[in-house]
């Protein structure tokens, strides 16, 4: 008898569905859908969502519901990012939302996203040489981007209001690439992070400091990190080196909706600019050249927290 559970993300870019199989240590994944939904770029300057942008979402929803018929509502995991976080009508979406998955939503909080990725993160088997060390965990989403210090549990997260979705609207006008607004997009990173602050005593040079490496994760690192094409051990990775070729690559295209590069997914193309901007930002700030990549991320903590309380 197999004993299904399912992980739910309604991201601000993409949502995705990963169903598993728990009769076997932690699980096996039976199935894995996602669709871009851009449910970020729905929100207005007063953080409403548009009656468009939770119609496509709805729709989506609706696609991806079959996926859960054989999963028990009760083994159901929904959560919610940035998107949700910040709309002022959500109940517009998640109450409709609520109804076609059968369960409720789980709208996070960004410390709670932050620490269910470094879950999921350091739960990875392609990182298992990494456990010993003390990581700095990156994950740049739609909406948001999370950065977390710790060992085998979170020391210092944090969740930051800048996604690939946002920057894309934000810093790239009529969607049109050149290296300036590139360069504009790499500097509101940095200045994001290096203005940061935990408390008030804290500046992000004192944050983020005392890890031995660094791991990336989600779709966008995984783009950058399958074009840098570098590897160490069996374990890809990127650097300062790789990512200037990338922005070279980026430059070659006139408008966001013209990226397409092998290697990276047709629906990741359009938003890659903001994303390479946000990372490039995140390494000149806290200084950084070698980022590895874990294929955990938010999913996989949200089941592995739920199956923590599993009876």
């Amino acid at each position: 008898m197999t004993y299904l559970a399912a992980a739910i993300d309604l991201g601000s870019n993409s949502f995705h569905v990963t169903v598993v199989d728990t009769s076997q240590a932690p699980y096996r994944v039976v199935s894995r859908v996602g669709e871009k939904v851009q449910l970020a770029a729905g929100l207005d300057e007063h953080s409403l969502l548009s009656q468009q942008s939770i119609a496509r979402g709805l729709a989506c929803l609706e696609r991806l519901a079959p996926m859960l018929e054989k999963v028990s509502p009760k083994h159901r995991y929904v959560v919610a990012t940035n998107t949700l976080r910040v709309a002022q009508n959500r109940a517009d979406f998640t109450t409709a939302a609520q109804v076609i998955l059968g369960v409720d939503i789980n709208v996070l909080t960004g410390e709670e996203e932050a620490a269910l990725i470094f879950t999921g993160v350091i739960s990875d088997l392609s990182i298992a040489a990494h456990k010993p060390y003390e990581k700095l965990v990156i994950d740049i989403g739609g909406g948001s981007t999370e950065i977390v210090v710790g060992k085998n549990s979170p020391k210092h997260l944090q969740s930051f209001a800048m996604g690939c979705v946002a920057f894309s609207h934000n810093y790239f006008p009529q969607r049109k690439i050149t290296k300036t607004h590139l360069h504009n997009a790499i500097e509101a990173a940095q200045t994001i992070i290096e203005s940061s602050q935990l408390n008030p005593s804290s500046t992000s040079e004192a944050i983020w400091q005392g890890w031995q490496v660094c791991i990336g994760s989600s779709g966008t690192m995984k783009a950058l990190i399958a074009l840098s094409a570098l590897e160490e051990g069996g374990m890809p990775y990127l650097n300062r080196a790789s990512m200037a070729n990338i922005e070279q690559q980026l430059l070659a295209f006139d408008y966001l909706d013209d990226v397409s590069i092998k290697g990276v997914r047709e629906d990741r193309g359009e938003v890659l600019p903001a994303g390479y901007a946000i990372l490039m930002g995140i390494m000149r700030s806290l200084n950084l050249d070698r980022i590895y990549f874990s294929t955990g991320a938010l999913r996989e903590g949200v089941l592995l927290r739920a199956l923590q309380h599993w009876v």
